[in-house]
């Protein structure tokens, strides 16, 4: 398979990187690696799944070839982009999911987490018959308009477009889970059903009912019998109904920072008013563009008795490292893994990312949910001003 075409700004330098994670090293042959390497060595790529790399050049176009033997998940990021002012970008790698396939493909990002890919059968099967719509592509225009700052805008003013540019994302994010129904409910070839579950890199209900779907055509394979089963689980309304909420007393859990400290939520609440619990990804792009306003939440409510507790489901701790060191995160900074205590205890490959919770630390009581930006800062003027 030839791979080749052009990124956006600011990831218009660097290396484009495709990786496949059932390439990567299992946790035995990690440790086996960790035994003989030197201090604060990172593992190679190739730990990670990634399975081909290239330099991007001066007119932001790149090429990879990469042998294929048969359609499959992957995605792609680009590594070591360089800011203007010699800072490194941190890899999106949400959104970023194609098929491998036998032939040529062209690539053009539009930005970080938004890109098209055309030329394969599979690709336009389970991404552009949607993503190709007049209708996706206009509410991702007026998503990216929403998201650009105005030079001289009133924090009012701000506040209003942030307002809009949820419900415009959120707007993308029905489609896509539209188009991916449409696609894993009706396409006649078996296999492009499964690539558009498992190339989903956000869950919801037509997952369901689109393994029910598959399993009814290929009952024999094993991975759509365990998924559904795994998903039906997930999504039973009784599981549902559990899912923590404001009114609910919050699950206290134990996390290790980068430095091997032993982190206990019960602790933070002890030495907070209110605590907000965060769960992130380095790779995750909403979670990312929300850091910067949490840093100035941060700044200016942690001395009223406001604390934050993040963590990540990062599965590769280099990810982590990598991300938690450009972020520059001032609270504390947990990890890692979707099936670590605290996203297990918060169901939170379920519910998605970014989420948050913020607690009252001396009742135990969740009190909100899903604050992001001004929503933060206007219930924490609420509370402590």
């Amino acid at each position: 398979m030839v791979l080749e075409g052009t990124t956006a700004g600011p990831y218009d330098n660097g290396d484009f990187t495709v990786f496949d994670q059932a390439r990567a090293w299992d946790p035995t042959r990690l440790e086996q690696w960790k035994e003989t390497a030197k201090a604060d060595e990172m593992p190679p790529l190739e730990a990670q799944g990634v399975i081909a790399q290239a330099s991007i050049g001066p007119d932001a176009k790149f090429r990879v070839e990469i042998p294929v033997d048969g359609p499959r998940t992957a995605y792609f990021a680009v590594l070591n982009a360089m800011a203007p002012g010699g800072g490194r970008w941190g890899p999106v790698k949400m959104g970023n999911n194609f098929i491998l396939e036998p032939g040529k493909l062209e690539l053009r990002m539009i930005r970080s987490d938004y890109s098209v890919i055309t030329g394969g059968y599979y690709n336009d099967a389970v991404f552009n018959s949607w993503r190709l719509t007049d209708e996706y592509k206009t509410a991702q225009s007026e998503y990216e308009q929403l998201r650009t700052p105005v030079e001289g805008e009133t924090e009012e003013a701000q506040r209003k477009r942030w307002d809009r540019m949820q419900v415009a994302q959120n707007k993308v994010f029905q489609l896509e889970a539209q188009g991916r129904s449409n696609v894993a409910l009706t396409h006649p070839d078996p296999l492009v059903r499964r690539l558009v579950i498992q190339s989903a890199w956000s869950i919801g209900p037509w997952v369901v009912e689109g393994l029910r779907s598959l399993a009814k055509l290929t009952p024999e394979d094993p991975w759509v019998t365990e998924s559904l089963a795994s998903w039906e689980a997930a999504f039973d309304p009784e599981t549902r109904a559990k899912l923590l909420g404001p009114g609910d007393s919050v699950i206290d859990f134990t996390g290790e920072t980068l430095d091997g400290e032993i982190v206990r939520t019960s602790d933070l609440r002890r030495d907070s008013r209110y605590l907000l619990v965060e769960f992130w990804a380095s790779w995750c792009g909403p979670c990312r563009m929300e850091i910067p306003h949490m840093k100035q939440a941060y700044a200016r409510f942690r001395d009223k008795g406001f604390e934050i507790v993040s963590f990540t489901v990062d599965e590769e701790r280099e990810d982590w490292v990598e991300a938690s060191q450009e972020e520059e995160l001032p609270w504390y900074d947990l990890g890692m893994g979707w099936e670590a205590e605290a996203p297990l205890a918060y169901n939170a490959r379920t519910e998605g990312l970014p989420n948050n919770y913020l607690v009252d630390s001396r009742t135990r009581t969740i009190i909100a949910k899903d604050l992001r930006r001004h929503k933060l800062d206007e219930k924490l003027e609420q509370l402590l001003e």
